[in-house]
């Protein structure tokens, strides 16, 4: 098939930079904001996003749909999606975008297909074009090749040689690195700052182990992200456990960034982050309640 109309759900931070790269590629890109919040409107505005309205009129415009959720709503969104189809009479091809465990592609997989549409396992690595980066949308599946349509387009989409789940299982292991890293970061800052200890303990990473208290500046933005990454940590939980491996590294991740979601600073979102703070104000205000 040839890829025309692209349906975006969400027009987050990422998902509206992706559709504002596809529709300067040539897309026609299409959302549907009924009962979406107005930071949604005014990222679509701001990218040149159509509102189509409601769910039934995306799906009938729409010849792809990403789905770029926070991972508690993947299956939910799904469901929605395939109510749609039924509805319609669609044939419509949905890409799970989400940072879910290949468990969960497999489920959402079996709802959007069990309505007659067309599933795409996907993982995205990489920042949002809204900052100019170019992100991977990692793909696998039967129709992973409708996904590739979009290469080159403002963002790149490798397909790999496996079945519904490849995908979602490489998103998972790739995020389990650079996300859960970030938590140990945070986790341990705290705890030495809550210790009495950040000042010594800065000065030991400085002589020796410099290039990680570089990393450990991304501390300072972590604050606008937490809330997406406590679910994206119990699916790579799960993933882990499916796997055969431990899932308690995860888990006590997910609780870190809830922790940090909580905090005073818990309600910052890209572009509204404190550029001026220092690393240890930031751990000072993660460690305020602000619930």
């Amino acid at each position: 098939m040839t890829v025309k109309t692209v349906g975006i759900m969400s027009p987050g931070d990422m998902g509206s930079g992706v559709g504002g790269v596809l529709k300067k590629n040539g897309f026609r890109v299409i959302t549907a904001l009924d009962g979406r919040s107005e930071d949604s409107r005014r990222r679509a505005r701001e990218q040149g996003i159509e509102d189509v309205g409601s769910l039934d009129d995306l799906v009938t415009a729409s010849d792809l749909i990403l789905s770029i959720l926070v991972p508690s709503e993947a299956v939910s969104f799904s469901q929605e999606v395939a109510a749609s189809i039924m509805r319609t009479g669609s044939e419509v091809a949905v890409a799970d975008c989400n940072a879910v465990s290949p468990g969960t592609a497999l489920r959402v997989n079996e709802i959007v297909t069990a309505a007659g549409g067309k599933f795409i396992d996907a993982g995205i690595i990489g920042g949002s074009p809204r900052t100019g980066a170019v992100p991977r949308f990692y793909a696998s599946g039967e129709y992973a090749s409708i996904l590739a349509e979009l290469d080159g387009k403002g963002i790149s989409v490798p397909v790999l040689n496996g079945p519904v789940g490849h995908a979602s299982g490489l998103k998972m292991c790739y995020a389990a690195i650079t996300k859960g890293t970030a938590a140990l970061y945070a986790s341990t800052l705290m705890t030495a700052k809550s210790l009495d200890l950040y000042g010594e303990l800065i000065h030991e990473l400085e002589g020796s182990q410099a290039k990680t208290l570089a990393a450990m500046q991304g501390v300072k933005s972590i604050s606008a992200r937490a809330f997406r990454w406590i679910g994206e940590m119990e699916e790579i939980a799960a993933t882990f456990e499916q796997a055969g491996a431990t899932p308690k590294i995860h888990l006590g991740a997910a609780e870190t960034f809830q922790q940090i979601a909580d905090s005073s600073i818990g309600h910052e979102r890209v572009g509204s982050v404190d550029q001026g703070r220092s690393l240890e104000e930031t751990i000072a205000a993660l460690l305020i309640g602000g619930k």
